[in-house]
Order: structure tokens, then C-alpha cells, then sequence
């Protein structure tokens, strides 16, 4: 399991906040043929408490309805059987029908992936993302970046989980390129940067996380977070920073990031990555 991940209080923030991305562009995106999206649910239950067993997205859909989003590298009878388990909950919370779709990164032979446990049944729909030519994707986005052209949203921030043979790292930071070539609000392109790595997050080490936010300009990132009143998401982000580079942080680093102005916050994002130890972010939080 990856020690750094966004968080889901934070993970969850970044989904509202772009519910309309969503909800305009997915049936597209998918190629499934859906009801209209309704509104988002929260992916954090009291029963989950890591990141490995939080749900991906979930959404009511206008026919009353959940969507269950999935992201996988490969998909086995385990991941499944996971993926119940948690419709389960969804279904005990809401009591409504669930679609469970799956995005699967290299691919599955079949356009449903299901078992059968004697009582107990699971269907799924599989998109195949190998599927999807990532460079011409690439290509065609820039194309209409340029030209000032619509284009669907979410071909764009899950653009480096198609089909491709460059890094995912180097997916990573030229898609978030594109994003910032875009004729629109910076806040609208800060999210669409912060939507890129969320989604990227269960597939990427915790040194390629860091080196991803260092690169974005954490300030950037902050503000836009300040401005949506969601600083703790911010001081959430340095803790999950901490304890990926020195182990869980104590009680004491805890306490001080939470008192912290949010400007020290900032500067906190750069010393974590020059820092050798966590009596160094002790000592720079306290002066």
C-alpha cells in the first residue's frame, strides 16, 4: 500500500468541486449508456479506513440509481469481490440499484467482469482503457486546445491512464501542461490539475506523488483551496506529506500544522522536501 495519498476528506472535496465535469461529460467518456447524474456521494465510510479500500466515485443518477466508479491496473476475482463489499454498504446506506462500472488500465478480455457465489451474484462493466490511444488522444486535445475547441473534460484528466508507452509520471506532468494551455479560469485549471493526480494517486509511488505536487507549485494549489474554505485540506495534504518521507508524524507536528498560519503551510510544502528529519519540521513550524 502507498504511504502518500490525497486524502478522503480532501479527495472528496477535489470530486464536489467538479461535479459538473462529471456530470456533462461522463456518459461520453464511458461509451456506457447511463441515466444523467443526479449528484455525488462521499467514497468515505466509517468501516473503510484505508486508502487501498476507498471507493474511486460514486454518484446518484437522475433514475434514483448509484454509479459505482472503479479504477484498476488488472482486475481479479479479489478485486471483485472488494468491489461487492462495498456496493454492499452502498446499497445498505441507500437501498438503491447499483451500477458498479470498472476502469481497467491494461485492459480485460471481456466487456463484463462478474462471479457467482451460489446466493450471491456480482455483475460489472468493464471500460478498457487500453483501449484508449493515449498519444492520439494526446494529439487531438492539443488540436483543440489550440483552436479554442470543446472538448470533454475528463478525456483530458484521465488522459494518462489510456493507452501509452511513455511514464506515467511524464503522462502525469504533460497532461497538467495541457490543462494550463487552457482558455479558462485559473481555479478551473488548478482543479483540473488536483482532478489529474487524485485520479492517478492509487497508481503512482509516494516519491512520484511528491515530486507531482512539488512540480504543480503547491502555492497555486492552496490558494485555490483557501478560496474554497477548505484549509484544512491543505494541512491534510502536509500531514500525508510527512508521514511519507518520515514516517508517521507525531502528535506534537500534527498540533503545529493544525495552529500554522496558512502562508507557513506553504512554506511548509518546500521544506518538507529539503528536510532530513522531523525535528527540522518541528523546528521550522515553531520559529
Amino acid at each position: 500500500m502507498q504511504e502518500f495519498d490525497v486524502t478522503a476528506h480532501n479527495y472528496d472535496f477535489v470530486f464536489k468541486d467538479s461535479f459538473n465535469l462529471f456530470k456533462n461529460d461522463i456518459a461520453d467518456f464511458l461509451k456506457v449508456e447511463l441515466p444523467g447524474i443526479a449528484s455525488y456521494l462521499e467514497t468515505e465510510f466509517a468501516e473503510i479506513e484505508t486508502s487501498a479500500e476507498r471507493m474511486d466515485l460514486n454518484f446518484k443518477l437522475e433514475d434514483g440509481s448509484i454509479l459505482h466508479l472503479e479504477e484498476e491496473v488488472e482486475v481479479s476475482v479479489d478485486d471483485l469481490i472488494r468491489f461487492a463489499s462495498y456496493d454492499l454498504k452502498l446499497y445498505n446506506r441507500y437501498r438503491d440499484n447499483i451500477r458498479t462500472i470498472i476502469l481497467c488500465i491494461k485492459g480485460y478480455p471481456a466487456s463484463e467482469a462478474t462471479f457467482d457465489a451460489g446466493s450471491l451474484g456480482y455483475n460489472t462493466i468493464v471500460v478498457n482503457m487500453s483501449d484508449k490511444d493515449g498519444k492520439a488522444k494526446m494529439k487531438e486535445l492539443k488540436e483543440k486546445i489550440e483552436k479554442k475547441e470543446k472538448i470533454n473534460y475528463l478525456d483530458l484528466i484521465f488522459l494518462p491512464l489510456m493507452n501509452s508507452d511513455q511514464d506515467l509520471v511524464k503522462r502525469v506532468k504533460e497532461t497538467i501542461e495541457l490543462e494550463d494551455k487552457l482558455d479558462a479560469d485559473q481555479n478551473f485549471k488548478n482543479n483540473l490539475a488536483a482532478l489529474t493526480i487524485v485520479l492517478c494517486d492509487k497508481f503512482l509511488s509516494s516519491e512520484n506523488m511528491i515530486e507531482l505536487w512539488r512540480d504543480r507549485k503547491m502555492v497555486k494549489f492552496f490558494k485555490y483551496v483557501e478560496e474554497q474554505g477548505k484549509n484544512d485540506e491543505a494541512r491534510m495534504l502536509m500531514i500525508r506529506q510527512i508521514k511519507a518521507k518520515f514516517g508517521n508524524p507525531d502528535n506534537e507536528i500534527i498540533d503545529l500544522i493544525n495552529k500554522a498560519e496558512l502562508s507557513k503551510i506553504e512554506d511548509l510544502s518546500e521544506k518538507i522536501i529539503t528536510a532530513d528529519s522531523k525535528e527540522e519540521i518541528i523546528d521550522f513550524l515553531k520559529h
